[in-house]
């Protein structure tokens, strides 16, 4: 049997199934829950690594001038398909220029060229981000009651449990939120990276390794996972984590865009905008599945509500609310793999200026 997580807590065509999984987080089903957070825009002091009280962060503007312009970095669409599904992708005070990635790593590296304003990423890029010491941080995060991460072994291969792969070979992308599912499994039964072999394949790659053997088990996410699962009955899930670093998704943004008052009050209203979309989402499943997984992806109806109904309620996260402590432990994990190189306090990931925004757009 799978080992139950304690921790508190991210072919059709390759694309169209890679597009629906990065997008299944953000687009769950179910009612937004409740949060604490004064409807104010104004940040608590920071506490400085020394314990010197630092200046509270500037209030965000709530107009936005004319001629602003927002570059949202997407990952294949999925934002703007949920605004328009929503009936948020009109009467934009600001202009909108979309940019679309697959997967965090390459979104990272607009960011650090400056190519971008605002994006969305999982748990993991965020900590490398500041592990490059790259001027992003999250200002807003949402996650679902279930994660969309599969621990799949490959047909004919032994794999029951976490501590079941010492010794074997494991497909998942690094730098990425499977590597954080791959590394917390492991610590979770006394094991750490050394005690597997690593294949560092492409998301739409892993199936393919399992189906050929070369693997013995391999991380999916959904719909990955019931496209693969369907055509190979034999293979066997392992493991679904549901850590909230295993389900959390954020809206990150450049501390050059934050900087900027124009960009600030744009990004403010774009998360509102996200917030009344999920809104939608959760109250209007059939019309949400058919509009992203049918006549987005192609993907059958049944499976399009299956997932949503799998995923569960989606809810907006105080930042930095329950998130430190679990990103923290993944951050500590990746300097004890050496995929990072020092120690990180994952405080300063987390801009809280933006949460009244989101009790704003709820209201």
């Amino acid at each position: 049997m799978a080992p139950k997580h304690s921790r508190l807590r991210s072919p059709r065509t390759a694309a169209a199934v890679t597009a629906a999984a990065l997008a299944l987080v953000a687009c769950s089903s179910g009612s937004s829950g409740s949060r604490s957070t004064p409807a104010n825009s104004q940040a608590p002091a920071a506490v400085t690594p020394a314990g010197a009280t630092a200046r509270p962060t500037p209030a965000v503007p709530s107009s936005v001038p004319g001629g602003t312009t927002l570059r949202v970095a997407d990952q294949l669409q999925a934002l703007e398909q949920e605004l328009a599904a929503a009936g948020q992708s009109t009467a934009f005070p600001y202009a909108v220029q979309y940019s679309n990635f697959v997967g965090g790593p390459p979104m990272l590296q607009a960011f650090q060229a400056g190519a971008v304003d605002v994006g969305f990423v999982a748990d993991t890029p965020l900590i490398f981000a500041q592990a490059a010491h790259q001027n992003v941080v999250g200002v807003a995060a949402w996650a679902p009651q279930h994660g969309s991460s599969e621990l799949v072994a490959a047909p004919g291969h032994v794999v029951r449990s976490w501590a079941d792969l010492k010794g074997k070979k494991v497909a998942y992308q690094q730098g990425t939120l499977l590597e954080a599912v791959v590394l917390q499994g492991l610590h979770s039964v006394g094991l750490s990276l050394k005690d597997i072999t690593s294949v560092n394949l492409p998301v739409t790659q892993v199936s393919v390794a399992l189906q050929g053997g070369s693997v013995d088990a391999g991380i999916l996410v959904e719909p990955l996972a019931s496209v693969y699962l369907a055509q190979h009955p034999a293979a066997t899930v392992v493991d679904r984590p549901d850590d909230i670093t295993d389900r959390a998704n954020f809206i990150i943004a450049s501390k050059s865009a934050l900087a900027n008052p124009a960009k600030a009050a744009a990004i403010a209203d774009y998360i509102g905008r996200v917030e009344r979309s999920l809104s939608w989402i959760n109250t209007h499943q059939a019309q949400w599945a058919q509009a992203f997984y049918v006549g987005q992806y192609k993907l059958p109806l049944a499976v399009g509500e299956q997932l949503l109904a799998r995923s569960g309620p989606v809810s907006f996260i105080d930042l930095p609310g329950p998130l430190p402590g679990p990103q923290q432990t993944l951050a500590d994990l990746y300097v004890d793999a050496g995929e990072i190189p020092a120690r990180l306090d994952v405080t300063a990931e987390f801009d809280a200026r933006f949460n009244s925004f989101v009790d704003a757009a709820r209201s």
